[in-house]
């Protein structure tokens, strides 16, 4: 398919591109067939929620074949770090904590690379902001373009630019909440607006003004050093999560049985 490429903003011959990475559903597709549900849920109106069985991790018509191998860089340090696909570990944890009623926990890791990992966090959430296939909430046009020309360059940006707090969510100590995507949702704290979105158990909150929230906030944000925290929680102390989690899942329920 012709058209302008979303990243370079040339016409090009444009790829059918992931939004997510294809790695991001390595424990989401059923194994036979391989296929997976894809939920569209709207907590005010439920007849705006669809759900449809998707063959491959959902895509569109967004990228060039020259800035697909550019971002394909990015998403395999990810997989071998975050994900451990095939076994490649890039980063360590140095310390782990939890409370003392274990419904937090805390991993501190290092040995990132920060320029690697911080620009496949800002495309996860370019990608996000720039899909029609993901009911990401309105983002202001110069949030996307500041995304977008700093992808293009290669540029991570300074390390509380974009800001991610990512979280493992967990049903109880051992037991990751996987195994589906959440929609991306809106929250807020007094200084930045947060788009999350849950995928296989990977909560990534980014925060859109991060630079205006307080230095203790950003403690959990990748550093240039390479290290970041990372925030495990469970799932039945979080109730706005669950009250969305609970919702797809009982759609999902109900569109199956039809």
């Amino acid at each position: 398919m012709q058209g302008i490429c979303k990243l370079c903003l040339r016409e090009r011959e444009l790829r059918h591109s992931h939004i997510l990475p294809e790695f991001m559903y390595q424990n989401i597709y059923d194994a036979q067939p391989k296929r997976f549900y894809s939920l569209n849920i709207d907590l005010s109106d439920e007849e705006k929620s669809f759900s449809k069985i998707q063959q491959k991790g959902i895509r569109e018509y967004l990228l060039c074949t020259e800035c697909e191998g550019l971002l394909s860089k990015y998403e395999n340090y990810a997989a071998e770090t975050i994900y451990a696909k095939n076994k490649g570990n890039k980063a360590y944890i140095v310390n782990q904590s939890e409370t003392i009623n274990q419904d937090g926990f805390l991993y501190e890791y290092a040995g990132f690379s920060y320029p690697d990992f911080k620009i496949f966090l800002m495309s996860l959430l370019w990608r996000l902001i720039i899909s029609d296939s993901f009911q990401t909430p309105d983002v202001a046009p110069e949030i996307a373009e500041k995304l977008r020309a700093a992808i293009l360059s290669q540029n991570p940006l300074e390390y509380d630019d974009f800001g991610c707090l990512l979280q493992v969510i967990k049903y109880k100590k051992g037991e990751i909440m996987g195994n589906f995507i959440l929609q991306p949702f809106l929250t807020k704290n007094a200084k930045s607006d947060i788009i999350n979105i849950l995928i296989d158990g990977f909560m990534y909150s980014f925060y859109l003004n991060s630079k205006s929230i307080s230095e203790s906030q950003k403690e959990v944000f990748l550093k240039e050093d390479g290290k970041m925290q990372i925030v495990g929680r469970i799932i039945f102390h979080d109730k706005g999560l669950l009250e969305r989690v609970m919702a797809a899942y009982k759609y999902f329920m109900s569109s199956v049985k039809k």
